[in-house]
């Protein structure tokens, strides 16, 4: 990935970026990967698969990207910065805002998330 490039995965990824409104603190967060990497996106908005699905709320709280479009290393510091800088909901929940999971298959994936409590971490 380039800094400032964006790839959207497909149709059903980009209808759910047009149709929704999302999470301004997300959309924040995601313009800072994009600006300062690159970002692939492998999910947007989405109809509820659980029971606090994140990716169905109003306005959408989560959005995943691709790992593998980084190498590992760029990844984990894509996610340690992220969560260095935001704190999901302050003294509520440990919860991160970026994080890095197995997805179907095995594969390595990015999942970003708000609440409406998201803050800067204050130092």
């Amino acid at each position: 990935m380039k800094k400032g490039e964006t790839v959207i995965k497909n149709s059903s990824v980009l209808r759910g970026l047009m149709e929704r409104r999302f999470h301004p603190l997300l959309i924040d967060i995601i313009l800072e990967i994009v600006d300062k990497y690159g970002i692939r996106m492998s999910e947007s908005y989405r109809l509820p698969r659980h029971k606090g699905d994140l990716h169905s709320t109003s306005p959408v709280r989560a959005i995943d990207i691709s790992f593998w479009v980084y190498t590992e290393t760029i990844a984990i510091n894509i996610r340690d910065y992220i969560n260095s800088k935001w704190e999901y909901n302050p003294g509520k929940s440990e919860k991160p805002v970026a994080l890095i999971h197995k997805v179907k298959g095995g594969v390595f994936h990015f999942h970003i998330q708000v609440s409406n409590n998201t803050r800067l971490r204050v130092f």
